[in-house]
């Protein structure tokens, strides 16, 4: 997630620069062909471009709101980890903490790390890559190159291994299924044991499910946005419409920069303000498309994602402090204005 200000100008040049390419040259083609040709009157009518153009203004339009919904969805659901775990962890403090001969993977420190466990293993699946994702882009790719998230740098056996034993991860890895299920059914079965010793009440039992329901919850809300991609009917009309306007765009603007030195004599030159009249009006419209598509998939690992990688690590912190654990970890700091 970017926490700067805004983005400057020459990032988006960076970012949509192989786009930005691509209209210049196509700008040139057409202002070249219809200058050195007799074919002048291959030109698009001004009606034909504004009804394309308003056409795709409102596609552009209803897409960037439902994709900045589902970003916002994703974000509330990552932030409603940390009120859930704290939760969970003060009713696990206040069920066993006295307690004396507790069964084993059942004391406070176990459920504990299960639950950073289980942090940890939701992190991965979230950046993990879709087929639908943006991650493969150019401007992306270059983005993370100089700044990658901390699942790009990291395995989870190996993250998983500061929190349970070589015998646990195994059994993750192993899993061919749900991995963060798995982890959570390990807590249900903690606080079963729990009841089944008569260690804590009914209530404090019920209580400390209902937490575990919240985050199963939340789990299955972010699976949700991870695995449906936004409605590809609606991004494919929109990627056709700017394809066709931008292709459009230079034939339409011609007879107007053509024009404006007809009255002085210097047609042949002012033609060619054709080039940059249609690389600018081409640039807003890739633009607004790229931007839409790239608030679209939240937890894809780019520099408009949900920082899921600080939640969790703050959590932890959080947590550990609650028992009176020293740890030496720290938050995760921004690079560049990114938060992961």
């Amino acid at each position: 997630m970017h926490i700067g200000r805004q983005y400057s100008i020459n990032d988006f040049l960076a970012w949509t620069r192989k786009e930005t390419q691509w209209l210049i040259g196509w700008a040139l083609f057409v202002t070249l062909f219809l200058q050195l040709s007799t074919l002048r009157f291959l030109t698009v009518p001004a009606p034909i471009l504004t009804i394309v153009g308003s056409a795709l203004a409102i596609s552009l339009a209803f897409k960037s709101q439902q994709c900045f919904a589902r970003c916002t969805n994703a974000l509330t659901l990552s932030e409603q980890l940390n009120g859930s775990s704290f939760i969970l962890a003060e009713r696990l403090i206040s069920a066993t903490r006295e307690l004396g001969d507790v069964p084993s993977g059942a004391r406070l420190e176990d459920m504990f790390c299960r639950h950073f466990a289980w942090l940890t293993s939701l992190r991965f699946y979230l950046r993990d890559s879709r087929s639908w994702e943006n991650r493969f882009d150019a401007g992306n790719i270059r983005f993370l190159a100089k700044i990658p998230s901390p699942e790009s740098t990291s395995v989870l056996d190996d993250e998983l291994k500061n929190y349970l034993s070589d015998d646990e991860v195994q059994k993750i890895m192993a899993c061919s299924g749900d991995k963060e299920s798995l982890i959570l059914d390990w807590q249900y079965e903690a606080l079963r044991k729990l009841r089944k010793q008569n260690l804590i009440s009914e209530y404090m039992f019920i209580g400390l499910l209902a937490r575990l329901d919240d985050l199963s919850r939340l789990q299955g809300g972010l699976k949700l946005i991870k695995n449906y991609p936004y409605p590809r009917n609606y991004y494919s009309i929109a990627v056709i419409l700017v394809k066709m306007f931008v292709a459009i765009i230079p034939f339409g603007l011609f007879p107007f920069a053509y024009e404006l030195g007809k009255s002085a004599g210097i047609a042949d030159w002012t033609a060619w303000l054709n080039v940059p009249f249609s690389v600018a009006v081409g640039w807003v419209f890739v633009s607004l498309e790229k931007v839409g598509e790239n608030s679209s998939n939240p937890f894809e690992g780019n520099a408009n994602d949900v920082p899921i990688s600080s939640i969790a690590r703050r959590i932890e912190i959080a947590m550990r402090g609650m028992i009176g654990e020293s740890n030496h970890l720290q938050p995760i700091v921004a690079k560049n204005d990114i938060l992961f």
